[in-house]
């Protein structure tokens, strides 16, 4: 992705279908447009985005939310799979120079090389994808990820206490939050659940060290995975019985505890003592 936004030359693309068909389009892959500017400016407003940010949108769609965000961040990167949507974008922006718009399928998309942050309605079909590939690697530039997503999503990754393999994956290098509630009437088409906006910011400093991030997920993997559903059992791998008991003593876990029902500070304290005292071959 290219490190400065500019006015971006249109080029060739068809327009397609009108826009009633392209609402359709989104519709079988789970996009859902904002109907108002007034929620997309609390969506900006709680995203906390300023002058001094690079914003990446992803799937801006008909520029609802690339509006907003254009008249109080530096640079807008707006990406947009549908070439339909890519052009009317750039008709509708072409006097900004602070938006660039870019012709893109987000799970595939070269993230900047400069600090950033996202602001986006994403496609619910695509949530998993897209946070594959924004945080599967701590060491890039992203600062926070700011995406609505279906309530029960991000109420789950933010939920305290019990996690999941899948917020696992993530939750040394990112902290989840949910934020803004947005009711299915605030959507077109309207989606069959409510919204929320959730938030995955960067730690700092992280729980685990980057570059121990294969062999910590490797560890989450075995735990969640492996035979057995108590931690004694999918732990005893790794660990002799008397450190399962040291362990659960110093973190406070029972070791007829569930995988799920330890929090990540607990998980990366037992990852801490592997890495101590475990030999690699175990």
């Amino acid at each position: 992705m290219p490190r400065s936004c500019g006015r971006h030359q249109e080029q060739n693309a068809g327009r397609g279908k009108g826009s009633s068909g392209r609402h359709s389009g989104r519709r079988e892959l789970d996009q859902n447009f904002l109907k108002d500017e007034r929620t997309a400016s609390r969506i900006v407003v709680e995203s906390g985005a300023g002058r001094n940010d690079l914003v990446v949108e992803i799937g801006a769609g008909g520029g609802m939310l690339t509006h907003q965000l254009a008249r109080v961040a530096e640079r807008v990167v707006a990406v947009e799979y549908d070439p339909y949507w890519v052009l009317r974008l750039r008709e509708r922006f072409s006097a900004h120079d602070n938006v660039l718009v870019v012709q893109a399928d987000a799970r595939k998309l070269k993230l900047p090389e400069e600090p950033f942050m996202v602001v986006a309605n994403i496609p619910f079909r695509s949530t998993t994808s897209l946070l594959h590939r924004l945080l599967d690697d701590p060491t890039n530039t992203l600062e926070s990820a700011h995406l609505v997503v279906q309530k029960q999503v991000a109420l789950k990754h933010a939920r305290p206490g019990r996690t999941t393999l899948k917020t696992l994956y993530w939750s040394p290098w990112y902290k989840f939050s949910a934020g803004l509630h947005l009711p299915a009437d605030a959507f077109h088409p309207k989606p069959g659940v409510d919204a929320c906006l959730m938030v995955a910011a960067k730690r700092g400093p992280p729980l685990v060290e980057p570059g121990h991030r294969y062999l910590f997920r490797a560890l989450a993997r075995q735990a969640f995975e492996g035979r057995g559903n108590s931690l004694s059992k999918v732990l005893r791998p790794t660990f002799t019985r008397t450190q399962l008991r040291r362990l659960g003593s110093d973190n406070e876990f029972y070791l007829d505890s569930y995988p799920s029902e330890l929090t990540v500070r607990q998980w990366t304290s037992i990852f801490d003592f592997m890495v101590t005292m475990i030999p690699r071959d175990r």
